[in-house]
């Protein structure tokens, strides 16, 4: 603040026309902020950028530029994962080096300092406002946020790896070492912040995460897990098995633990939600990766029952889905058809289907009353 005072002192003696400008910047910011309802994220990965969409007129807002400098070499990012914070205050997003945009010997000479890495979104203005370097070569994949906007919680799947980070210092305080080859991907948060559920690719399970005092506790299926979900009353976590085409549930009361059978064309699923009012689980039904055909659908599942009870068509390779907080709609990313689906819940059908861009992979919402998606 004491800078932005100097600045604002300094420029009275330049020119009142850039007094004036920075107030009708400002302004323009705040419109922004305030225009909007509510905002879907989505990061578009083989462009390296974030999509901003108004879940009212579900048109672009802004489109957002990871690229960025390090040691002087224009680095481009792959946009993987994208998380609103819960209290709506940030975005996060996790950028992994694109060196398939670099030559060789650039790559030689950086050897040591290009690094994967978190970036922080304003969304008030839906800018870039920091970077976390990481690690290089981590292979970023989720992150998530804790209620409080205090602490995040970064995978790193080639490193088998969870970092904590600090959000007031916008440092890593902490790394949670997991067995070699684990593959940590996708992961969620309990509603009282005081668990950790990570989804292993290599170690075929859901790893329970206790931050009181970082102890571990692991729940074995029988396939490569890839993203968690908790309903929203936390009786349930449920871990997306790729390559059993199953949906694996733990009952947190009584650590019992089963799963959910697809049906028998599912192609394999990736990520996974639960509606606001726990009864109901959206998955996708993505295949593609791991020589699978594509699919080209969700599937609802009725929690209680443990079965699926609807079969939604979307566009192909769906990847990433989230509900909204009143539990109208589902927002799903489309892999392959480089588009975003839009589920009405009530109807079960597919209402909308939007172009975003190439290869589009997370998703998260902001609603200027409700905060933002867990």
């Amino acid at each position: 603040m004491k800078i932005l005072r100097l600045i604002l002192t300094l420029t009275l003696f330049v020119s009142p026309f850039v007094v004036g400008y920075y107030a009708f910047s400002q302004q323009n910011n705040l419109d922004t902020y305030t225009k909007y309802d509510e905002k879907i994220y989505v990061a578009i990965e083989a462009e390296g950028r974030v999509g901003v969409y108004d879940s009212t007129t579900r048109k672009l807002v802004k489109s957002i530029n990871l690229s960025d400098s390090q040691n002087g070499e224009f680095v481009k990012y792959t946009a993987h994962n994208v998380q609103v914070s819960p209290n709506g205050e940030f975005v996060l997003v996790t950028g992994n080096v694109n060196r398939g945009d670099m030559n060789d010997e650039s790559d030689e000479k950086n050897n040591d300092g290009l690094y994967d890495k978190v970036f922080i979104i304003d969304p008030k203005n839906d800018s870039v406002v920091y970077s976390i370097p990481v690690e290089r070569d981590a292979h970023l994949a989720h992150v998530v946020v804790n209620t409080t906007g205090t602490q995040a919680y970064v995978a790193s799947q080639e490193k088998s790896k969870v970092y904590v980070i600090d959000l007031e210092s916008n440092k890593i305080t902490r790394t949670i070492d997991l067995a070699d080859g684990d593959g940590p991907h996708g992961m969620r948060l309990s509603a009282d912040d005081s668990k950790l559920y990570v989804a292993l690719i290599g170690g075929k399970s859901i790893t329970e995460v206790d931050l009181n005092n970082f102890q571990t506790k692991r729940f074995s299926f029988d396939g490569a897990v890839i993203q968690t979900a908790i309903s929203f009353d936390g009786n349930y976590i449920f871990g997306s098995v790729y390559d059993t085409k199953k949906v694996a549930w733990i009952d947190t009361n009584t650590s019992e633990q089963g799963y959910i059978e697809l049906p028998s064309d599912a192609k394999g699923s990736v990520q996974l939600y639960a509606t606001p009012d726990s009864k109901y689980l959206y998955v996708v039904n993505q295949g593609y990766y791991f020589d699978q055909p594509k699919g080209n659908n969700i599937y609802r599942i009725n929690i209680a029952e443990k079965q699926v009870d609807q079969n939604i068509p979307t566009g192909d390779a769906p990847h990433g889905v989230v509900v909204d907080g009143m539990g109208k709609f589902a927002y799903v990313t489309n892999l392959i058809s480089d588009d975003m689906s839009i589920v009405d819940t009530y109807t079960g059908k597919e209402v909308a289907r939007i172009r975003v861009g190439n290869m589009p992979n997370g998703i998260s919402i902001w609603n200027k009353k409700l905060g933002g998606t867990r």
